[in-house]
């Protein structure tokens, strides 16, 4: 069984077919917090502000910061989804998230959004995957997405 595509890339349309939590990544790097699960599965950060976000020049995450021209270019006006990740280690999403939100170079994918000014703001929502791995999820998604939007999410960025 594949797992389904939203019918919007928004958080309606996310939840419509299963994702939950949509908690700012504030949050989930407080300890004992925020309860998710050990499946694998997929990820997606969401920015819930309509307006353009403000893109500084200095990461709050470990690594080089990109380009804020380049940054710029990449954002996608009509789609909150900043991000679509997998999460495929032995303790699935919920190691997955926490070290995306500690922004560590442990999870490199997605470090863009360490360049929003409201990035602690964002909102990262989940799903288990059962019989299909999150990789598989992640890579339909995103192609999915170049369909409908011309580009890959913001923060999908191709290194």
């Amino acid at each position: 069984m594949t797992f389904p595509f939203p019918a919007t890339w928004d958080r309606t349309g996310l939840q419509s077919i299963g994702l939950e939590g949509f908690i700012p990544f504030a949050k989930i790097r407080e300890p004992r917090v925020v309860s998710m699960p050990k499946g694998h599965g997929v990820y997606v950060a969401v920015r819930m502000a309509a307006s353009r976000p403000t893109i500084v020049s200095r990461s709050l995450a470990k690594g080089d910061p990109y380009s804020v021209i380049a940054l710029a270019n990449r954002w996608v006006a009509h789609s909150p989804v900043l991000y679509i990740g997998k999460a495929d280690g032995s303790r699935g999403i919920h190691q997955r998230v926490k070290q995306y939100a500690r922004r560590g170079n442990s999870h490199t994918g997605g470090r863009a959004i360490w360049q929003l000014a409201d990035a602690d703001e964002i909102l990262v929502g989940w799903a288990e995957t059962p019989g299909e791995l999150g990789r598989a999820v992640e890579k339909r998604w995103i192609a999915r997405f170049v369909e409908i939007f011309g580009q890959r999410p913001f923060a999908n960025v191709e290194d």
